[in-house]
């Protein structure tokens, strides 16, 4: 049976308050004072007091903890505050539950999650797709009634901070009163376990099994979760992660979990847009998109063309200039440095993997034109040759209108 009211050893919880912020160490303690009488601030005598002395009592240790967050008390003081004055006698289950959620949501690594598919099993031969219906009251009721009779166990669910998920944590312990007189120190990792249920998926997420109490309670959870004529049961999906955000995102029914990878462009909507948007939002959209195509386009030819000027070296005149179209004497050809004439032999050797020799074929390359070298430029601003793949001896650096290339390099001869 589960008793929420067991407290564990005074000053046993220093050192898990402390992996918290300040921010959500003040967040616990006022909602702990909310919690009444469950989470009742302590005081020294068994007195019996007026119900408006308790409540006063209480509003004052608001207004200290609520101070607190004001004036940026350090974390050290609010813990000792917290074990030592208001809550001396000792943190009771819950609060413990409470404490290890908080940690879950400020450090989202301090747990190694893994993926679980639900596979229903039906004894009516029906080959529908079902998903078993999840309720956290119901489920903390039936998982504690399969429970009972193995171990016991202290249950406490809530849903998640900012993923949509409902997160249970499930503390296993001996019966009884063994558990409350047994227990010297905060729970171990060994008898802790977390469990997370996403919205609209077949799948649940998990601290690992490791030992036979984790896997008892693997069986009961399947055992909680199936219902008359239909049987659930965990298959390991092999995904595991440090980040429950991570599974969320790679198991859940959301767009991105559908579209990984290359294809992640269509889940951030990089592609398409909603069928259900206005057609002024779509005409808005795709004109936010041409626009931020062009721009990328120009910055790109900006790029091109300082490649090319740099491979064949800047001109003073405008580029854009048709060389074809002009006379051979017309101003602004660079005619001191025009080779209408250049002419390259090929010595490359080959190997025949064939027949196991080489050969070396002869090739003789010629260009003639007004400007050359102007033409090959020309043929590389219109995107027909790759300027970054042309040898020098094909830009004009090289200052010679014949040789031999051997190895892609000109050889001396």
């Amino acid at each position: 049976m589960q008793d929420d009211s067991i407290a564990l050893p005074p000053g046993s919880h220093s050192n898990i308050l402390l992996r918290l912020s300040r921010d959500s160490l003040v967040e616990l303690a006022l909602g702990w004072l909310d919690n009444v009488p469950l989470c009742q601030p302590h005081r020294v005598g068994d007195e019996e007091l007026e119900p408006e002395v308790v409540l006063q009592y209480i509003l004052d240790v608001r207004d200290v903890y609520s101070n607190y967050q004001l004036k940026g008390t350090p974390k050290r003081a609010i813990v000792e505050r917290m074990v030592y004055v208001d809550w001396f006698r000792g943190l009771n289950m819950r609060q413990v539950a409470d404490i290890e959620f908080q940690n879950i949501f400020d450090r989202p690594l301090s747990q190694k999650w893994t993926a679980s598919n639900v596979q229903i099993i039906s004894t009516y031969n029906d080959s529908n797709e079902r998903m078993p219906i999840f309720h956290a009251p119901v489920f903390m009721k039936c998982l504690q009634r399969s429970l009972k009779s193995l171990i016991g166990s202290h249950i406490h669910i809530v849903q998640h901070a900012s993923l949509p998920v409902v997160l249970l944590r499930i503390q296993l312990h001996e019966f009884g009163t063994k558990f409350a007189a047994s227990i010297t120190k905060m729970p171990t990792a060994r008898h802790t376990y977390f469990c997370a249920f996403p919205t609209s998926a077949l799948c649940i997420f998990h601290t690992p099994f490791l030992n036979p109490y984790q896997k008892i309670l693997r069986e009961c959870i399947e055992t909680a979760l199936s219902t008359p004529g239909y049987q659930v049961q965990l298959e390991s999906s092999s995904l595991t992660a440090r980040s429950l955000a991570s599974l969320v995102q790679l198991r859940t029914t959301s767009r991105t979990a559908t579209a990984l990878g290359g294809w992640s462009v269509y889940a951030n909507d990089e592609v398409d847009v909603s069928p259900l948007a206005s057609a002024e939002a779509v005409v808005a959209d795709k004109l936010a998109r041409l626009d931020e195509y062009e721009k990328d386009n120009e910055a790109r030819e900006r790029t091109r063309m300082k490649t090319i000027d740099a491979r064949f070296g800047v001109r003073s005149e405008n580029v854009d200039d048709d060389v074809e179209n002009r006379g051979d004497n017309q101003e602004g050809m660079d005619a001191e440095t025009a080779l209408d004439h250049v002419e390259y032999r090929l010595e490359e050797n080959y190997d025949d993997e064939e027949f196991g020799d080489s050969f070396t074929p002869k090739v003789r390359i010629l260009f003639e034109g007004s400007h050359v070298f102007e033409g090959i430029r020309l043929l590389a601003r219109n995107g027909l040759v790759d300027e970054t793949k042309l040898p020098a001896w094909m830009t004009g650096e090289l200052g010679v209108s014949s040789g031999v290339i051997a190895n892609g390099q000109l050889v001396p001869r």
